[in-house]
């Protein structure tokens, strides 16, 4: 799928969210927060890579339309960090002395997301629970960017370093584009006609992002972590 699809596909998704807006009334916010994103990281024997979470920033215009009294669907367009880093020490001991080298990278990868998820949200008092599931749907922005350190130390003292940054694509344009679910719990209080909530969420990439490099390459790449944020919503509209 080229990338012109992709971005065809997005705007039939806010086509979609427009034939809402004229039929029912709707609440439109913003939100912001954190991610803690991760990838799983497959090679062709199935060995896993010890990768570890990136903390990234995520935001998002929300467009929230009832569809009963405790339920509703909630478009998300935004923006999302994500990625994964490592971090990793080895020590030996080389002719009675301590050797130790230390690596320390990270994979940034910004997305447009768009999560379309059906909520339910039952009362508790003033308190309003927020239950959240549905699919979502990103599209890179860029190219991935990676950021590597390599320190080597002898007896305790630094005697090497290498830095490194370098800009790389999936490969195929097809891998620009991944889609996965999402599940998420929060609560939400009102103050006048705003809405503030708080969530936390998970998710959980399904496309394989790797480029097989010939037929025999089983490597899988999925985009998985946690996130959360803050928000405010307004009703409009009737």
């Amino acid at each position: 799928m080229k990338k012109s699809s992709h971005v065809s596909l997005l705007f039939l998704f806010c086509l979609f969210l427009l034939s809402f807006v004229t039929k029912a009334q709707m609440s439109v916010g913003l939100r912001a927060g954190a991610n803690f994103a991760n990838l799983a990281v497959q090679d062709d024997t199935g060995q896993e890579y010890p990768f570890k979470a990136k903390t990234g920033l995520n935001f998002a215009v929300l467009f929230n339309v009832p569809i009963g009294r405790t339920t509703s669907i909630q478009f998300e367009p935004g923006f999302s960090q994500r990625g994964t880093r490592i971090s990793e020490t080895v020590s030996q001991v080389i002719n009675n002395q301590d050797a130790k080298v230390e690596l320390r990278a990270k994979l940034l990868i910004n997305y447009i997301e768009m999560p379309v998820l059906f909520q339910f949200k039952p009362k508790l008092g003033k308190i309003e629970g927020i239950f959240s599931i549905g699919p979502e749907f990103r599209l890179l922005t860029n190219n991935l960017k990676q950021k590597s350190s390599v320190k080597s130390y002898l007896d305790g003292k630094l005697i090497s370093e290498e830095n490194d940054e370098s800009s790389y694509s999936f490969g195929e344009g097809s891998r620009k584009f991944d889609y996965g679910i999402l599940g998420g719990v929060g609560v939400a209080y009102p103050l006048g006609i705003l809405k503030i909530f708080a969530e936390g969420r998970y998710h959980f990439g399904l496309r394989n992002l790797a480029t097989p490099i010939d037929g025999d390459d089983n490597s899988k790449v999925h985009n998985r972590g946690a996130s959360v944020h803050l928000g405010i919503l307004v009703p409009v509209g009737k």
